[in-house]
């Protein structure tokens, strides 16, 4: 048996004469006969010989439904005319039908039946198959010695459809035969009987895929009951108009429940992955909206970086420009005074100013210059470093000089100034208060 559903089954005829059965499997959307085989070992008790055929049948219970068939001792089959209605209301009233249908009355009866599809009119076709209950105890006693369950027992009368061709059935009804709802005898039987043989073989060969030369009316009655459980939606055990074999007889299938589970487990799968999409796709939108903040901050970070850096430069420039040193009023006087002083066979090739003092560079044809005696008037500077030193290969004379500032005489220079200042004052003032004093006692005499 398939996990989703039927995929074989087994159908088990079961006489005092011959016990016969055979396999069908679904193979490319069809059934096929899969295995047949006959058992006639008469001597044999009938739980031994159903043990043998399955055995040779090579059955497995775990993944093949099991059908028995046959006739049982008492029973009785008619057809009867009904109306449409729930298959309990049905059953109800097959119930109260059957008293009257049987040819002989039973003691606690079983019944399974078949409903076929409503006429023109509305009328239903209804087929049943009632026996004594204690006819079903000898297939659960034949079960038992096999150690085997079945997942159902019906009879072959179960599968004929409206339209068959006549059919007999010698252990159920001897003497006659079976055509278009009801038992016949006809003068002819057997040759009626043959002509049906061949509308059977043609028909169960469009049914199923048999083997070549496959003798059909030996197996018509395992044929009927794979017919009833192919042409139907649903299987034999799953519907209730059928079912009469007690629970301990039939095996424990779970087909139902792990088609249950199988649709469980995948709503939690789904409900999994829907969650995990939800929470994902919250955290994931979380992260996005996170880092995009993240980048923003990073954008005003590197921006107030950049203005913190141009106001930090502007900063230092404005501290660079308030510490700046006005320097010497007099520089060009003191370049004028020491331009002067040189020879002219002198060159100034480089001079540094600062406020430490004049680095100079001077090139001299005149090996013998005497610089300090030269600079000797400028009383503003004086020699800190020379050197002297002869070109190779040449008459030029390299001089390098630092002069510093003179601070006693600078200092002797700015007290002369500042009192020529103040002595310029006070004759200003002097003067300014001289001309005031005529003209004061001139406005005093005139007044």
């Amino acid at each position: 048996m398939g996990f989703l559903g039927k995929s074989k089954f087994a159908v088990l005829s079961c006489s005092s004469e011959v016990f016969r059965g055979a396999v069908f499997g679904r193979r490319n959307s069809k059934w096929t006969l899969l295995r047949s085989g006959e058992n006639t070992a008469a001597g044999d008790l009938p739980g031994d010989r159903f043990k043998a055929l399955l055995r040779e049948l090579s059955y497995s219970s775990g993944d093949t439904l099991l059908y028995v068939t046959g006739d049982l001792a008492g029973s009785s089959f008619f057809v009867w005319d009904s109306v449409e209605m729930p298959w309990r209301e049905q059953r109800g009233a097959v119930e109260m039908e059957l008293p009257g249908a049987v040819p002989v009355p039973m003691e606690d009866p079983l019944f399974q039946f078949v409903e076929f599809p409503p006429d023109e009119e509305g009328s239903v076709k209804v087929c049943v198959y009632a026996f004594p209950a204690s006819s079903l105890d000898q297939v659960c006693a034949m079960l038992n010695r096999a150690n085997c369950k079945a997942d159902e027992f019906v009879s072959p009368l179960m599968g004929l459809m409206p339209g068959d061709p006549p059919v007999a059935f010698e252990s159920i009804n001897p003497g006659f035969f079976f055509s278009e709802g009801c038992w016949k005898r006809a003068a002819g039987r057997e040759k009626l009987l043959a002509e049906a043989g061949d509308a059977w073989r043609k028909m169960m060969n469009g049914l199923f895929v048999l083997p070549e030369n496959f003798p059909v009316a030996r197996y018509l009655d395992v044929l009927l009951v794979a017919r009833l459980e192919c042409s139907s939606g649903a299987a034999i055990k799953e519907r209730p108009s059928l079912r009469v074999l007690p629970d301990p007889a039939r095996p424990l299938r779970y087909r139902t429940h792990i088609q249950l589970g199988a649709v469980l487990l995948v709503l939690l799968i789904l409900n999994l992955l829907w969650s995990f999409y939800l929470n994902y796709g919250g955290e994931y939108r979380e992260a996005r909206q996170l880092a995009s903040e993240i980048e923003a901050c990073r954008r005003k970070i590197t921006s107030i970086q950049s203005r913190l850096k141009r106001n930090q430069k502007a900063s230092r420039d404005m501290a660079r420009v308030v510490e700046i040193v006005a320097g010497e009023s007099d520089v060009i006087g003191k370049l004028a005074a020491f331009s002067r002083l040189l020879p002219d066979n002198v060159l100034v090739s480089n001079m540094r100013w600062s406020d430490s003092g004049v680095d100079l560079q001077l090139q001299s044809e005149n090996a013998g210059i005497n610089l300090p005696v030269l600079l000797k008037p400028l009383t503003f500077w004086k020699v800190a470093n020379l050197q002297q030193r002869q070109m190779w290969n040449s008459d030029v004379t390299s001089i390098n000089l630092r002069l510093v500032p003179n601070t006693e005489e600078n200092a002797a220079l700015e007290n002369k100034r500042k009192s020529g200042g103040s002595s310029r004052r006070r004759s200003s003032n002097a003067g300014s208060g001289t001309s005031r004093r005529p003209g004061g006692a001139a406005g005093r005499s005139g007044r």
